[in-house]
Order: C-alpha cells, then structure tokens, then sequence
C-alpha cells in the first residue's frame, strides 16, 4: 500500500491564513459589516500581499544563488593574438555574464575586445554495419 505524504506545510499556512481571516472578519462584523464579505476580502486580501511577498522573496534568492555560482566560479586562462599586430597575448579572466572581455595587448599597448562563442556538436558513435561482403570487381567478359 502507497503511503500518502501530507503536505504539513500547505495545511498549516492555509490554518493561519483562514484564523486571520475569521478574526478580521469578525471584527468587521463587531464594527457592523458583512461577515462573509469580510472573510472573503481578507482570505483574497493576505493571498495576494503573501504571493506577491513569496514572489519577491524568491526573486532574491535567486539572484543571491546566481552571484554564489559565479563567485565559485574560477578564472580562465587563454593565449589570444592582438587584433592590430597579432602578438600572442595570455588573458586571465572569469567567465561572468555581465563583464565586458577585453584585453591590452602587451607589444602595441591597444585593448582588445574577446567574443566568446560556444559550439555545440552531436556525439558520433561509428556505424556498426555487419562483415563486408567480398565482391570481385574484375570484368567478367
């Protein structure tokens, strides 16, 4: 038998959101309005401010993540000919999205600018094909 998981979470912040919402209710209707309207605004009123504060929230843990991950990151090291004397260049530098790559040229002293670019290839496996079969190319007549 499959054993269910309860999601302990969910059914826990959905408890407090519906208490808030019956006590907000109930003072609104203390103070002499509807209670269910008032229920109903703020059960819709804490989803909207919670999934607007959880959407945020998470936006800047990613981007903390993201900075971690190029942090980690460690420099490259490349040989690059200038562009305006082809002297052979050594250019250390961290593959970061949001860094301009350019280099001095260490005979001409003029920067350089470096274009990355990825290619990305299939795999070849080699054809599995059976024995070759002998076959006598000499002309019969």
């Amino acid at each position: 038998m499959r054993k269910i998981k309860i999601p302990w979470d969910f059914i826990k912040s959905t408890v407090i959101v519906l208490f808030i919402s019956c006590l907000g209710a109930l003072s609104f209707h203390l103070a002499g309005y509807s209670f269910f309207i008032s229920f109903l605004l703020f059960f819709v009123f804490q989803y909207i401010i919670f999934s607007f504060l959880g959407n945020l929230i998470n936006n800047f843990f990613i981007q903390k993540t993201k900075q971690k991950e190029l942090d980690v990151l460690e420099p490259l090291s490349t040989i690059l000919e200038c562009a305006y004397c082809n002297t052979k260049n050594v250019m250390t530098f961290l593959p970061d999205q949001n860094e301009r790559l350019q280099f001095e040229c260490s005979s001409c002293k003029k920067t350089n600018s470096v274009n990355i670019q990825f290619v990305v290839a299939r795999t070849t496996e080699p054809i599995q094909t059976q024995t070759p079969i002998k076959v006598d190319l000499k002309d019969e007549n």
